[in-house]
């Protein structure tokens, strides 16, 4: 690390390690400059008319190691990851903790507590859909394995061969996102009652910026009803607000070194703007 990079670094890690519930003016999110698995949180801030803070990580930043070779802004955070979110009430370094604690706080829960258990029911498998052993971030992580083994693990994850615990991953979740949409006894658009909820916004990026960006075709041919669904809710005004103009570049980094997609901005055109029909009331 140089004496620039090591400055630089050394400010960024001061004020990470100095966020408290004490030391904070308005609510302060920290996280990457991807959309990552951060969109609901951001999104929810800004339906909210949330004024915030926003300290965003390079990953030039997050892979600057030290001289014994640890990464140095990882050690800022108590469990080494991102995202973390304090206000003067919390400090939360878990992103499905920090979304249940938005939904409560700006009206994204439900109105009830089985639409509460429901929500937070839809947004596990959201995450499972990424992280799982099945996950889609387990396929797109090609960094020291062979071009062989990277595409026979595609193939099989879109359920064209057969490779290990993870086959058929790509529908195997979705078809959990149609039976939870399917569900919901209102039969609103929503996957929990009648109105938007953290539901809605963590499944819209797992739908959106990840599935259906990794595999645009198969996405919008096999399961029209999810791609209804991400339309509806683009189109709802502060959501639609928020992909145009706040919405990060890309949905992971511009690494296409190391991932196999997901790292350009390219891969997000067209996916739902200037699609989205419109917006559920």
């Amino acid at each position: 690390m140089s004496e620039q990079d090591s400055g630089g670094i050394e400010a960024l890690c001061r004020t990470i390690s100095g966020l408290n519930e004490q030391s904070v003016s308005k609510p302060t999110l920290v996280y990457f400059d991807i959309i990552g698995i951060a969109w609901p949180i951001r999104c929810a801030l800004h339906l909210a008319g949330v004024d915030h803070d926003l300290i965003q990580i390079s990953i030039g930043e997050w892979s600057q190691r030290d001289s014994s070779g640890a990464q140095v802004v990882k050690r800022c955070f108590r469990n080494g990851h991102v995202p973390l979110y304090v206000d003067q009430d919390v400090y939360l370094n878990q992103s499905t903790v920090i979304m249940d604690y938005l939904a409560t706080k700006h009206d994204l829960a439900g109105d009830h507590e089985k639409e509460r258990r429901a929500i937070a029911e839809v947004c596990a498998h959201a995450y499972d859909a990424l992280f799982h052993w099945s996950g889609l971030l387990q396929i797109i992580i090609k960094r020291g394995i062979p071009d062989d083994v990277v595409e026979a693990r595609k193939e099989a994850y879109m359920g064209r061969g057969v490779w290990g615990v993870a086959t058929g991953g790509f529908a195997g979740h979705l078809d959990g996102f149609v039976r939870y949409l399917e569900a919901n006894p209102s039969r609103s658009g929503y996957f929990v009652g009648n109105r938007l909820s953290m539901a809605d916004l963590h499944a819209f990026n797992v739908l959106c910026n990840w599935y259906k960006a990794f595999a645009p075709e198969t996405f919008s041919g096999s399961y029209p009803q999810l791609d209804a669904f991400i339309h509806r809710i683009a189109a709802t005004p502060r959501v639609k607000d928020y992909i145009d103009n706040l919405q990060e570049p890309t949905t992971w980094f511009n690494l296409p070194q190391i991932a196999i997609r997901l790292t350009s901005p390219e891969e997000l055109q067209g996916l739902v703007s200037g699609q989205a029909s419109s917006p559920i009331p």
